[in-house]
């Protein structure tokens, strides 16, 4: 990797960005945004991904067998969001084909990760991430599967107060798409707001700077 693309890890940890519902400037869901469309972490502190147990399609999935061997874009949001999801996953789905043709040696894959387990349930996620992309792998699982991994990686959430079986409540999270290894450890962030282009574009660069 080039040094002159490689930022702190400080600001890494700083990448907490607004969700489906505005909040207030100091709230640690908002405030850092950069130009930049992809931000590395250094080799020294890549960020191994927590192997929980998560439930999908295809049943229980661990994270290990996950992400190994591919390299993934994950997404964390949940399929009530009202705009940001949408708008987020169809850009992913714009991305992962472009990044299939323009690197056919490299496995590719977007996974959702829903922390809204109360009303997404894998059939509903399923249907849901179809309509963007069938090749999109949703999951969801246990709060604390779901904190186990968004803790470790910094994808900030809030869920509003609610009763028990309500279903019109909101969820604040983080938008930014998390680059994973094939060994599944957090590489890069890719903050918000994307452009699909630009990112197949950055990734492409990246990609062959892995592999020189």
């Amino acid at each position: 990797m080039r040094s002159s693309r490689v930022l702190l890890t400080v600001m890494v940890a700083m990448l907490w960005l607004t969700g489906c519902q505005p909040v207030s400037g100091d709230n640690l869901l908002s405030g850092y945004q950069t130009p930049d469309p992809l931000v590395l972490r250094t080799p020294e502190a890549l960020v191994p991904v927590p192997d929980v147990t998560l439930v999908g399609g295809a049943g229980e999935r661990s994270t290990a067998s996950l992400f190994r061997d591919r390299w993934s874009l994950l997404y964390v949001g949940y399929s009530y969001c009202p705009d940001v999801c949408p708008t987020e996953l169809g850009q992913l789905a714009l991305i992962l084909p472009r990044l299939e043709a323009r690197l056919p040696e490299v496995d590719w894959q977007v996974v959702f990760l829903s922390v809204d387990p109360e009303r997404d349930s894998v059939g509903h996620l399923q249907r849901y991430t179809a309509f963007f992309s069938e090749a999109f792998v949703p999951l969801t699982g246990s709060r604390e599967a779901i904190d186990a991994i968004t803790s470790r990686v910094r994808a900030g959430y809030r869920i509003e107060p609610h009763e028990t079986g309500e279903r019109a409540y909101t969820v604040d999270h983080d938008t930014s798409f998390r680059l994973i290894d094939p060994k599944g450890r957090m590489l890069a962030l890719l903050p918000g707001p994307h452009d699909s282009e630009r990112i197949v574009e950055v990734l492409t660069d990246f990609m062959n700077e892995v592999n020189e």
